[in-house]
C-alpha cells in the first residue's frame, strides 16, 4: 500500500514525471486561501494576505476592518497594517523583483507597500479613462503592469521606477477576453510590451502600443481558458476549452506540445 501511494503522487507530463512533496507545514492559524488574496514575492519572499472584498464571507471573530498582513515564506506574522484606502475594490497586487508590493484598485489608483507594510509614496494614477471606465483586470510582470477596463481599454506601466501610464491600441472588443497574458518588453521586437487576449472562438490577439495582430488563427481550434508565457518569452503554455495543454511559440506560429494534462501543473 505505501508503494501506491507513493507512486500515486507522480503526475506524467508530457514525457516526464513530476510531483509536488510538502516541504513544511505553514506556520499561520486561520488563513483560509479561499477568502483571501494572496501573493508570494519571488525567490522564497514574503507573502502578502488581504481579504478579498469581491466575496461575500462571514467575519466570524475577525474585524470588520481589512488588514495588510505580510508573512515569511513559512507563515510567520511579520507585520500588518489597516487598509483604508479610497477607489473601489482591490482588483490585483503583486510583489515586484525589488519586493515592493503593488496593489491596484478599481479607479485605477496603484498603492505600494515595501516589506515593512509602509506606504510608499507617492500613489501612482493609470489616468483619467481607467478612472472613468474602471480597472477589471490586471497582468504583472518583473517591475510593470498591464491593465483591463471594464471597457476593454488597456493600459500599462511598463517599469515602476518610471511610471508613466501608456494606453495601448483599441483591441476593438465587446466581450472581455477569456484570457491575458504579457511578453515582456525585453523579448518582444518593437522593445516595448505586448499584450496576449484570448478572446472568440479560436483567436488570440497581439497588443502594443502600435496596433493589433491576429494569430492563431489556422493554429487553434478552441477558445483559450488560461495563458502564462515563458520567463524568456519564447514559450506560450496555454489550457483549452475542453481540456488540453497547448505549449507553442508565443507568435503562435509552432505547436510544441499538445495532450490532455492535468492543468494543476502549470496554473496553480
Amino acid at each position: 500500500m505505501a508503494n501506491v501511494s507513493v507512486a500515486a503522487e507522480w503526475q506524467l507530463l508530457y514525457n516526464r514525471y513530476y510531483r509536488k512533496p510538502e516541504l513544511y507545514p505553514m506556520r499561520w492559524k486561520h488563513i483560509d486561501l479561499a477568502r483571501n488574496k494572496v501573493v508570494v514575492a519571488p525567490f522564497a519572499g514574503p507573502i502578502a494576505v488581504i481579504r478579498d472584498d469581491s466575496k461575500i464571507v462571514q467575519l466570524h471573530a475577525e474585524s470588520a476592518l481589512r488588514k495588510l498582513r505580510l508573512f515569511s515564506s513559512s507563515g510567520t506574522l511579520l507585520t500588518d497594517t489597516v487598509w483604508r484606502h479610497p477607489g473601489g475594490r482591490l482588483i490585483a497586487m503583486s510583489w515586484t523583483d525589488d519586493q515592493t508590493l503593488v496593489c491596484v484598485v478599481q479607479d485605477g489608483t496603484v498603492y505600494r507597500y515595501d516589506v515593512h507594510a509602509n506606504l510608499i509614496e507617492p500613489n501612482i494614477s493609470l489616468g483619467k479613462e481607467c478612472f472613468e471606465q474602471n480597472v477589471a483586470d490586471c497582468v504583472f510582470w518583473g517591475n510593470g503592469l498591464v491593465c483591463i477596463t471594464e471597457q476593454n481599454q488597456l493600459f500599462c506601466i511598463s517599469d515602476f521606477r518610471n511610471p508613466n501610464p501608456v494606453k495601448l491600441a483599441d483591441p476593438v472588443i465587446d466581450e472581455p477576453p477569456h484570457c491575458m497574458a504579457v511578453i515582456e518588453p525585453q523579448y518582444t521586437m518593437s522593445g516595448n510590451v505586448e499584450v496576449l487576449l484570448g478572446v472568440g472562438d479560436a483567436l488570440v490577439l497581439a497588443v502594443d502600443e502600435d496596433g493589433v495582430q491576429q494569430l492563431g488563427v489556422r493554429l487553434l481550434r478552441g477558445p483559450l481558458q488560461k495563458m502564462v508565457v515563458s520567463r524568456d518569452g519564447k514559450w506560450l503554455a496555454s489550457f483549452t476549452h475542453d481540456g488540453r495543454l497547448l505549449v507553442t511559440t508565443s507568435d503562435l506560429t509552432d505547436v510544441i506540445i499538445e495532450r490532455e494534462c492535468e492543468v494543476g501543473v502549470f496554473f496553480e
